[in-house]
């Protein structure tokens, strides 16, 4: 699993220098960022209710049709401060989609979650952080903002267990993106269905980078 997770790590960290997408915070002293893709879901009250107690503003990067079909979680998002960003239309390998297909599908994505969260959305995570010179030219035309991450605790295997989640994120520093999950769409397994390990891990994440004086906040400039 840790070659996995280092080795996705490399990735990110190569499209992030050659496409100039966004990956880590900069300039913001010790802060981290913790951001949620595939939701929102049944899952994501559980997490709102964890954030809300613990006082933390995270950002979310919902799925349009998804988004379409809880409207009540992307406007309790927006209420409770944090920020609303899209993960496209559907969960798919963009590298597939032509040119025109592509821009249209982040277009539709971006109004669809704007409409409802009536807000502006101008952040946007590709599907597994999928970025080429398509993708860029697209967000570039959309003005859309891409932000990948750079600590992956990988909550998305069937198998994960709450200690593994924690442990990954124990050594976070301050500019680093967390990237946990809401949602999950495209499971690799019905169990990754199940996102209380994600849920149980928030809390004791939270508290471990506050004890290092770090603190949260959301992608939105």
């Amino acid at each position: 699993m840790l070659s996995h997770l280092r080795g996705l790590r490399q990735a990110c960290r190569w499209r992030a220098a050659h496409f100039g997408v966004q990956q880590n915070l900069t300039g913001e002293g010790r802060k981290i960022a913790l951001t949620f893709d595939d939701g929102p879901g049944p899952f994501t009250p559980a997490i709102l209710d964890v954030l809300a107690d613990a006082g933390v503003a995270a950002t979310f990067f919902c799925l349009a049709p998804v988004a379409e079909a809880h409207p009540d979680l992307i406007h309790r998002m927006s209420a409770e401060g944090h920020a609303v960003g899209s993960h496209g239309t559907r969960h798919c390998e963009l590298h597939t989609m032509r040119g025109r297909e592509l821009a249209a599908d982040l277009r539709h994505a971006r109004n669809t979650i704007q409409g409802i969260a009536r807000r502006p959305v101008d952040l946007y995570r590709p599907a597994h952080g999928n970025v080429d010179a398509r993708i860029t030219v697209a967000t570039k035309c959309l003005r859309l903002t891409t932000w990948l991450w750079t600590v992956d605790p990988g909550d998305w295997r069937p198998d994960i267990v709450t200690e593994t989640i924690v442990t990954a994120c124990d050594g976070v520093s301050e500019g680093d993106v967390i990237l946990v999950h809401d949602g999950m769409e495209e499971p690799l397994a019905p169990e990754a269905l199940d996102r209380s390990s994600t849920v149980e891990a928030l809390p004791r994440i939270i508290e471990s980078a506050r004890s290092r004086d770090l603190s949260f906040t959301t992608l939105e400039r």
